[in-house]
């Protein structure tokens, strides 16, 4: 069992921090309401976007890991650009990769790489949320076309994405996956809404519309449960988010703590903030390292979702209490409107939401653990 990273791992992690430091630092919370052009473009121009696809379309061949890798350098620095670098080889360009035709792949990922193409999940319903499976969108054939109805909601920058990946039912009841591209028409956007943490979240309405059946992803009962283990990826990126940006409160706090200075000294050298910095950092360590196992256990590309579910409540709980404490710490200052602590705090909320909420993954790893244990 060994815990240090390769040579090349080390290299990644490296790199991608000194681009973050060289190039997003200055703007990092800057993006709260705004998609960052200008860094997709670097991270494109610098290897990373896409890091996780095939190489054969653009990529950086990589494993889970080191986009996990990649996603903490820059989280730590900016969280924005972390979310458009590891969304570019996680969610739907991964799972294009992963199970999508020649077709599919040539078609989306090269351009995902040099980013051009910027793609977001359609899967939760206004009666389907956590039960996913409950959802009513639906797919009829039409000769060689597919044609679909129905509404998606909470899909976040719609209005910069190019596609999205939309989960809809079938005839045969079964939900499969589809690609389609935001100009197609009968497919519409509503005005969006904007979320706690300032970005904005759209609905998608799908009045008969039209794809040629060559987008389509998967749609048997097989394929399906393919789609599933998929999520665990996800449960990866959204954990890593999560520590990254404890990561940056962490940085913030520390630094504060030894140049702020109350009663004579230095704010850090009082054992009540001692023992903050001590407790963020047992959180943070051992979130750290349940995203990083469960990565690096990967059986066939793909990590378990035991192992998946635990490190993403681990990482939800943990970043949040950590940017709690990393504001507590700064005091008034870090409960500002212009603190980048209080947009760490607003944003890392929504990740106990997003991509199954703590709660649903308290009952699968109950549901794994009562059917097999804890190995």
């Amino acid at each position: 069992m060994d815990f240090q990273l390769s040579d090349e791992q080390q290299l990644i992690y490296d790199t991608a921090s000194e681009i973050a430091e060289n190039e997003f630092a200055e703007s990092a919370f800057t993006w709260e309401t705004e998609f960052p052009e200008e860094n997709l473009r670097t991270l494109s121009e610098q290897g990373l976007l896409g890091i996780g696809l095939p190489v054969e379309y653009g990529g950086g061949g990589y494993s889970v890991v080191e986009v996990l890798l990649a996603t903490e350098a820059v989280g730590r620095v900016c969280p924005d650009t972390a979310h458009v670098l590891s969304r570019s080889s996680m969610g739907p360009p991964r799972v294009i990769a992963e199970l999508g035709s020649d077709f599919l792949k040539e078609k989306y990922l090269p351009d995902v790489c040099e980013g051009t193409q910027v793609l977001s999940v359609a899967i939760s319903e206004p009666q389907a949320g956590s039960d996913a499976a409950a959802m009513q969108t639906s797919v009829e054939y039409d000769g060689d076309d597919l044609v679909i109805n129905g509404s998606k909601m909470w899909v976040t920058k719609a209005d910069r994405c190019t596609a999205f990946l939309v989960y809809a039912r079938f005839p045969d009841d079964n939900i499969g996956a589809i690609v389609v591209d935001k100009d197609t028409e009968g497919l519409t956007l509503d005005d969006g809404s904007t979320n706690m943490a300032g970005h904005e979240q759209y609905e998608l309405y799908f009045d008969d519309v039209v794809v040629p059946e060559e987008q389509l992803l998967v749609h048997d009962k097989a394929a399906f449960k393919e789609l599933l283990i998929e999520f665990n990826v996800e449960r990866c990126h959204n954990a890593m988010m999560c520590v990254a940006c404890g990561l940056n409160a962490f940085d913030k706090a520390l630094a504060h703590a030894k140049t702020r200075e109350q009663f004579g000294q230095p704010i850090g050298d009082f054992q009540g903030i001692e023992w903050k910095l001590a407790d963020m950092a047992i959180e943070l360590e051992a979130a750290r390292l349940l995203i990083y196992r469960a990565a690096a256990n990967a059986r066939h590309s793909d990590p378990s979702r035991l192992e998946t579910s635990i490190a993403k409540v681990k990482a939800n709980e943990a970043g949040q209490d950590v940017i709690d404490e990393a504001m507590q710490i700064h005091g008034a200052i870090g409960y500002m409107k212009d603190s980048p602590i209080e947009y760490l705090y607003r944003w890392v909320r929504g990740w106990k939401i997003a991509g199954g909420t703590v709660e649903i993954q308290r009952n699968m790893i109950a549901r794994d653990v009562k059917k097999h244990g804890l190995n």
